[in-house]
């Protein structure tokens, strides 16, 4: 039997699957599907949204029998000219598919036989109705009436700010189209319910649930201008200068306390369009509007929430500090010996009286070795000083002797100026790691001292100078390891005054940081502007959602990177209860025997988009075809044959279709930069045989083969599908799965995760109370 698929995506890779355990598959494509072309018996690449030469082309070549799998197909009427051509088809008509590409028909249909489900809703054709719809209700979401795959439909809080927003959007679809829909905001939970349908029975499928937005947490690009940097266990880096090697600084809201992690992946692609700017003189942000901002409420409970930037109001505190868990706790400090032209053994130091002492000599030290190999460490300091005793104190205290001079103190050392001379001349200096990485008490003792030098007590706080940009990096890192949070300023003069001769003289810049008392700043209204941004942006994901970042030297606590994939576990969702899946399918049932009474009958896959609320399930939308994702979710798990199923939907027999009691997840990888600036033309390599013994399936998307290499192009690249007894443990083979994959390419890691999952069923207990 010859079966005919249109269409050419990762969901008819899918159905092309299941059509060809039985059949010979014939299939016409818009562009080259690798995976579909290696099933097919014979192919076609045109035109799918030609119903002509669609037709014409399928009566040459003797199909027996026609699935169409894509939307814009429907849409353009491929069913009927298939009908027309003599040609069996189990899709609906453009007729019956208008319930998917016109959703005034939709909301109107329900309405007139009295089917329950509806949103409060709108369907507006003039200015006045714009109004009445905009006064009676609160949020709004604002959806264009023809077919715009599942990018048309905007809400308030995702995509809108405000209300007049929301209404722009609609005024410019109802200038354009003529009508428009404005819906109530509903909350709750989004679920899909597919089924057969043969004009009057309907067979449904197991619910799935998809993740619309590119990142996890159901986040679009969710990330940090190209200049900000994050905290790493090897210092400041830019996002697209971090490694797999790399640990970056994370943070704890639950303990409160900051420690270096691998991140989970790092982010880094073009974007354009509004930032969100966070600025007064203690921090300095800019981020994506959907970035996740970690704030404490200034009034009443102290209590810290997660706000996207975009959706910022009011006044509250932005956290820049707290406590430190990973220092490392040590006695004793090893001098190295020194066996070049004189042998001498490593000395044994006591690590506090080591940090005060580096912490004078990184201030206001040098070194000199002579062409003898004669060594001398000199600490400058006046005699006038009130530094100078407690210099002399920590001095004193190290196992060499020392002399006082003019300007300061000499030690004579070719030990200690060989270990010394490795930490730069002046505008070159830095901290050594083991002082970066030390205890509290250890790197406040080196604080102090370096305070004596090149800094002062300013109302009471600590604040530091030098030339070295690497040493103020430092120092900032050290300050926030002793749970404070400290501001970089830059003096870029290049030139001074001489105080003691008034004579000019060049300069080099001046990084000053000064020891806040508070860790946190209050972000007013003032302090917040969006802005036009043009360039790249990155961010990390980490697992507890919440990394340390600096921007212009200023330092801040916020949030990491939002169908990418989707999820089933059987005849329920974890989240959904046994009335949720009744009165879908209640609303489903009736609006399939509806568009009999009216004489447009609906034969194929009814895909119903719900959400289940705390007074019921409601319906988003219909689609007349299957989901994708969604398809690759409930296909696979299918035990009976998928063309018998067909036939008896064209044949008005159609019987229960039997699934695998089974979960699975699907996941979508996709160019790096997507949705907004993928990056195409990539080649991608794919070991087909490492997914298929990873327990996996792979179905390609959006790519094109070229000299029997796969490139992407600018939409979700391949899927992977996989299956199991729990949905951790389909999760899992995912997971594995996706190593076999190799190119520039990222997905969504929490689709299927407890943590995902928890937070779903917590919501829904919380809203039904």
């Amino acid at each position: 039997m010859k079966v005919l698929l249109i269409g050419h995506g990762a969901r008819e890779h899918a159905i092309a699957e299941q059509i060809a355990k039985s059949s010979v598959l014939y299939a016409y494509m818009g562009h080259k599907n690798p995976g579909i072309a290696r099933l097919a018996e014979k192919y076609f690449i045109g035109d799918i949204t030609n119903p002509e030469t669609i037709g014409f082309w399928a009566t040459t070549e003797g199909i027996d029998i026609a699935f169409v799998g894509s939307d814009p197909s429907l849409a353009a009427g491929v069913t009927d000219a298939l009908l027309h051509a003599g040609i069996p088809v189990a899709s609906p008509t453009k007729q019956a598919a208008r319930i998917e590409w016109d959703k005034a028909y939709t909301r109107e249909l329900l309405a007139r036989h009295k089917i329950p489900g509806s949103p409060e809703h709108f369907v507006v054709r003039s200015e006045e109705e714009l109004k009445m719809a905009f006064k009676e209700l609160e949020e709004v979401a604002v959806k264009p009436v023809g077919l715009t795959g599942g990018k048309g439909v905007k809400v308030m809080g995702d995509h809108f700010k405000t209300k007049n927003e929301a209404k722009k959007y609609a005024e410019e679809i109802l200038k354009k189209d003529g009508v428009v829909v404005v819906e109530e905001k509903l909350v709750g939970e989004e679920f899909s319910l597919q089924a057969f349908v043969d004009g009057s029975r309907m067979s449904a499928m197991p619910p799935v649930q998809d993740f619309k937005r590119a990142f996890e947490n159901d986040t679009g690009p969710n990330c940090y201008s190209s200049d900000t940097e994050i905290l790493t266990n090897n210092g400041w880096k830019r996002f697209d200068k971090l490694t797999e090697k790399d640990k970056v600084a994370v943070y704890n809201p639950r303990w409160n306390f900051l420690q270096f992690q691998k991140p989970k992946k790092i982010y880094w692609m073009k974007y354009s369009g509004k930032m969100i700017s966070f600025k007064n003189r203690d921090i300095d942000l800019l981020v994506t509007p959907n970035h996740r901002m970690l704030l404490q409420r200034r009034k009443g409970k102290n209590r810290l929430e997660v706000v996207e930037a975009g959706r910022y109001k009011g006044e509250r505190y932005i956290l820049q500090a707290a406590n430190w868990n990973g220092g490392r706790k040590r006695k004793y400090f090893n001098l190295p010996g020194y066996k070049k032209h004189f042998r001498f053994k490593s000395i044994k130091i006591d690590i506090r009286t080591w940090a005060r002492f580096l912490g004078l000599y990184l201030s206001e030290g040098y070194v000199s070795i002579d062409k003898r190999n004669s060594g001398r460490v000199y600490i400058c300091q006046s005699k006038k000083s009130k530094h100078f005793k407690a210099m002399k104190k920590i001095i004193g205290k190290l196992p060499f002797k020392f002399s006082i001079e003019k300007n300061g103190f000499r030690i004579n050392s070719i030990q200690l100026a060989t270990y010394l001379k490795k930490f730069g001349n002046s505008n070159e200096k830095y901290v050594p790691s083991y002082i970066k990485n030390a205890d509290k008490e250890t790197i406040l003792e080196f604080l102090k001292a370096f305070c004596m030098g090149d800094g002062d007590i300013h109302h009471g706080k600590m604040r530091f100078s030098t030339s070295s940009k690497k040493l103020s990096d430092d120092l900032q890192e050290m300050i926030i390891k002793t749970g404070h949070s400290g501001v970089i300023t830059v003096d870029r003069r290049t030139t001074m005054v001489n105080p003691l001769n008034k004579k000019l003289y060049p300069a080099n810049p001046i990084y000053s940081i000064e020891i806040k008392p508070k860790k946190k700043t209050c972000i007013r209204k003032n302090h917040v502007k969006t802005v036009d941004y043009d360039g790249y942006v990155g961010c990390v994901t980490v697992s507890t959602g919440f990394v340390l970042v600096r921007r212009n030297g200023r330092v801040a606590i916020s949030g990491n990177t939002g169908g990418m994939g989707s999820y089933s576990t059987g005849q329920l969702l974890p989240f959904m209860e046994r009335r949720d899946l009744d009165e879908a399918m209640e609303i489903m049932e009736k609006t399939v025997k509806a568009m009999e009474k009216e004489g447009v009958p609906f034969t194929g896959i009814l895909y119903g988009g719900f959400m289940a609320t705390a007074d019921g399930v409601r319906l988003l939308e219909y689609n007349a075809r299957f989901g994708d994702p969604e398809a690759m979710n409930v296909l696979p798990l299918l035990r009976t044959e998928f063309v018998e199923i067909l036939w008896s939907m064209i044949e008005k027999r159609l019987k229960q279709a039997v699934f695998a009691e089974k979960s699975t997840v699907v996941k979508y990888l996709v160019p790096e930069g997507y949705p907004d600036k993928p990056k195409k033309d990539a080649e991608i390599k794919i070991d087909e045989k490492c997914v298929w013994n990873k327990g996996a399936k792979l179905y390609f998307g959006s790519v094109y083969e070229k000299e029997g290499k796969i490139y992407t192009t600018s939409s979700r690249a391949v899927a992977l599908f996989s299956k199991g007894d729990s949905l951790e443990e389909a999760r899992f083979t995912a997971e594995g799965a996706i190593m076999c994959v190799k190119g520039p390419l990222f997905y969504r890691k929490d689709i299927g995760t407890r943590e995902n999952i928890e937070k779903k069923i917590k919501k829904m207990k919380e809203l039904r109370g």
